[in-house]
């Protein structure tokens, strides 16, 4: 294990499909301003975007801590698939980095990241039984059990994504993580989250509606999700879950859901946005390098 210095500040870096975003903080968790580069998912063109944020910080951080989509091996910082990045495959990114930048370096799933993060110091803190949803390019999970991050059997839990509205085919583009991706809501109504949101307060009845039908997909993801593992609470995470209004209608949809005689057996969940928001990410990957290197 590569050793500590003194001062204690670490570099905490999302890798997500469409951006990296990434804070410099200390063991408190405290964030500032959050940054973000654009994505370059090519092969070897995400290391570049990587050394694009750590070569000119790295004399000043003790390590660094990655969130990363796909199947994560977190003990031993292998990502054995990657989302948005089909060309990874069994790919040792914690030894690549740890050698090329002699900091030490742990990664741990995107969305156990984000329930790690609000177990830790978010809104997951006050229960027991709790889900972390973030609402990206595709959807993040993460599953809190008992107190503790579930990883299943094989590492997998919380790849909601891959839940199937209806198995019509192996490729199916009823997959969760295509209808509930946060590209699904904004559509023809700009490029970004922003732009929707601008065009929805302004009373666009296009985008009011949409906004509704794609919260009562993100709603039905839940039900599925609750019939199964019956938690306390679910935290919305995500840059579009900033918007109170998304939450308000997921929370809508989810009571109609539930109400309705099919649903009966469910019991309704808190819905809540992350108190970490976009940072969710790199706080849960920080909770997961301080923990690793027994620093909390």
């Amino acid at each position: 294990m590569i050793s500590l210095m003194c001062s204690e500040r670490y570099l905490a870096i999302d890798v997500g499909g469409t951006e990296i975003k990434y804070v410099l903080t200390d063991r408190s968790a405290e964030i500032g301003e959050i940054n973000a580069v654009k994505t370059d998912r090519g092969e070897g063109e995400l290391f570049n975007s990587l050394d694009e944020i750590i070569a000119p910080l790295i004399r000043d951080i003790n390590g660094i801590a990655l969130s990363f989509p796909g199947k994560i091996n977190a003990d031993e910082g292998i990502a054995h698939t990657a989302g948005a990045f089909r060309w990874i495959s069994n790919l040792d990114v914690k030894t690549i980095l740890e050698e090329k930048y002699s900091k030490p370096v742990w990664i741990e799933n995107d969305g156990k990241c984000g329930a790690l993060a609000e177990f830790w110091k978010g809104n997951l803190s006050d229960v027991k039984n709790g889900v972390f949803i973030g609402l990206g390019t595709e959807i993040a999970g993460g599953i809190i059990l008992d107190g503790k991050l579930y990883r299943g059997s094989f590492g997998c839990s919380g790849e909601f994504s891959s839940m199937l509205g209806r198995l019509k085919n192996p490729d199916n583009e009823e997959r969760f993580g295509k209808i509930g991706g946060y590209k699904n809501l904004i559509g023809s109504y700009g490029s970004t989250g922003h732009e929707f949101f601008e065009r929805y307060h302004g009373g666009d009845a296009g985008a009011r509606n949409a906004l509704k039908e794609y919260s009562r997909t993100v709603a039905a993801g839940i039900v599925n999700i609750q019939s199964v593992l019956d938690v306390e609470k679910f935290c919305i995470g995500g840059g579009i879950s900033a918007e109170d209004v998304l939450i308000d209608e997921i929370r809508q949809s989810l009571r109609e859901f539930v109400t309705v005689k099919s649903a009966e057996a469910i019991s309704e969940p808190a819905i809540e946005k992350c108190r970490f928001g976009n940072a969710s990410g790199c706080v849960g990957a920080l909770y997961n390098f301080l923990s690793r290197e027994k620093l909390i």
